[in-house]
């Protein structure tokens, strides 16, 4: 359990998810967004060095989790995509996408204890 709690790994999960939404809603702001959370997460674990200080995984998971979270709140609320029971399948994907981000800034910065090793 405590090898997936880690913010490099709850961010991998959250850039597929909103790929995944950003192809569906053909939406290529989100898929960018994705590319970052992807890129951040890889520099994370050490693969890449090139502009590691520039795309931390805690700021990044914070920013782009809210981002994607209030975007996809207000495509629902507003009905962008529909009413809520019609709202399109990516926009519900990107929300889950944008807590999961937002639980990894939680695990990076308070380190709680089911994220410890």
């Amino acid at each position: 359990m405590a090898d997936v709690m880690q913010p490099g790994v709850l961010l991998i999960i959250a850039g597929l998810m909103t790929l995944i939404a950003g192809a569906g809603s053909q939406a290529i702001t989100t898929i960018i967004i994705a590319l970052i959370m992807f890129y951040s997460a890889i520099v994370s674990f050490g693969f890449i060095s090139i502009l590691r200080d520039l795309f931390p995984v805690l700021g990044v998971s914070a920013v782009t989790g809210v981002i994607l979270f209030f975007y996809n709140i207000e495509i629902m609320t507003r009905g962008l995509g529909g009413f809520i029971k019609s709202t399109h399948w990516s926009i519900i994907v990107g929300f889950i996408a944008g807590l999961i981000a937002l639980f990894a800034a939680f695990v990076g910065y308070f380190k709680p204890g089911f994220a410890k090793k």
